[in-house]
């Protein structure tokens, strides 16, 4: 199977009564190959809203593109692959081939993860939940859905990559195929991004700037890193921003370490929150730096939207994952059905739940599809593994 000729395959969802559309797409071959064929398979599935995208600033991109080649050469390649799909010199300044989406929106989400040394098969895992609106993007911004326009989230795509030089790597994401939420590589490193609810008055970008916005973040250390120190040195070093939401993200390793990775609410700050490595991190929508001790946290306030409860979650969890002295993926699914977003919740739902095995790089994922008779409906967890 080769980059060139792969599409992509309905993994899940895709009738009428789904509100999902899960693609999958498995590609192979050299970066600057893997590139072009991502760019090929987005446009087939969405048209011209995949790309290309033109660059408001080209002189932003001129040093974009500088960026991306000194610091991060395996997007550099893809890029090079994405204009060669759609017939453009990966020199010209006037596009960002960096981009196969159209926005990047807030989400909420809660994770933990679980060194081997605390589960049955001897395995470290990464769960997550991952909450989103299920409104449009019209919606979504104040105004009225557009007929015919599909809620934001409803077309994920799970994007397993086996480049001829680096790490393999599968990862779940919406809205840009070069980008992720949350994924595995092949060394067992595991990245999830969540929303950070706390920092005040965001200033998102809204357009891209040079260094690494909320998806490419997951992916870069994927790409680049096979160990929590090897992420660590890569975050110090990245220069990030973002692009809508302020996120933090929980990194963690097949040698049982993890850590929390975020920015001070002014922005002005990097925090590496760490627990003992055998110790369980949970990670939901609020600062870890500001909270080192969960016992104190405070209520809730009382608003809409998936980042909230943040603290709630949080403390479900920590509570759950604290005792059980050995647990099995089982036990993961129910102590984290105890803090899904689901029916008759308004406006949000927990789009899937993913557990990834660091030890068999792997994941177990299980999407949302529907409400039924006032039930949310979910597929049976399905694995795809990077060793098949």
């Amino acid at each position: 199977m080769t980059s060139t000729t792969t599409l992509p395959q309905i993994l899940a969802g895709g009738t009428a009564a789904d509100f999902l559309t899960v693609r999958h797409l498995r590609l192979t071959g050299t970066n600057r190959e893997i590139g072009r064929a991502m760019a090929t398979a987005a446009h087939a599935v969405h048209g011209s809203i995949a790309g290309p995208t033109p660059a408001p600033d080209p002189t932003v991109q001129q040093a974009r593109r500088a960026w991306f080649a000194a610091n991060y050469p395996v997007l550099h390649e893809r890029m090079a692959g994405v204009g060669d799909a759609f017939g453009l010199d990966p020199a010209d300044d006037a596009w960002d081939l960096a981009w196969l989406g159209t926005y990047e929106l807030p989400a909420g989400c809660s994770s933990v993860f679980y060194p081997g040394a605390g589960t049955k098969d001897g395995h470290s895992l990464l769960a997550r939940n991952f909450d989103f609106p299920t409104l449009t993007y019209s919606e979504i911004t104040g105004g009225a859905a557009v007929p015919g326009e599909r809620p934001l989230a409803s077309d994920p795509w799970v994007v397993e990559l086996h480049p001829d030089q680096g790490y393999s790597s599968i990862v779940i994401g919406i809205m840009d195929v070069l980008g992720a939420m949350d994924g595995v590589n092949s060394a067992g490193l595991a990245v999830t991004l969540l929303a950070d609810n706390e920092s005040p008055a965001p200033e998102p970008s809204v357009v891209a700037q040079v260094g690494l916005s909320e998806q490419q973040i997951v992916r870069y250390l994927l790409d680049t890193c096979a160990t929590v120190d090897e992420a660590k040195q890569a975050l110090l070093l990245a220069k990030q921003y973002y692009f809508f939401v302020p996120c933090h993200f929980l990194v963690a390793d097949r040698s049982g370490r993890s850590f929390v990775w975020e920015h001070s609410p002014g922005h002005n700050r990097e925090h590496i929150v760490e627990r003992a490595p055998v110790d369980r991190t949970v990670c939901t929508n609020h600062l870890l730096h500001r909270w080192p001790d969960g016992s104190s946290l405070p209520d809730d306030p009382m608003i809409d939207g998936t980042a909230a409860l943040t603290y709630h979650r949080f403390r479900t969890l920590d509570a759950a994952v604290g005792t059980v002295a050995l647990v099995d993926r089982d036990d993961i699914r129910e102590q984290f059905a105890a803090v899904r977003f689901t029916a008759p919740v308004p406006m949000a739902r927990t789009l899937w739940h993913a557990i990834y095995d660091l030890d068999d790089p792997s994941v177990q994922v299980s999407f949302y599809l529907r409400d039924e008779d006032g039930v949310s409906r979910y597929t049976e967890p399905m694995r795809l593994a990077l060793s098949r």
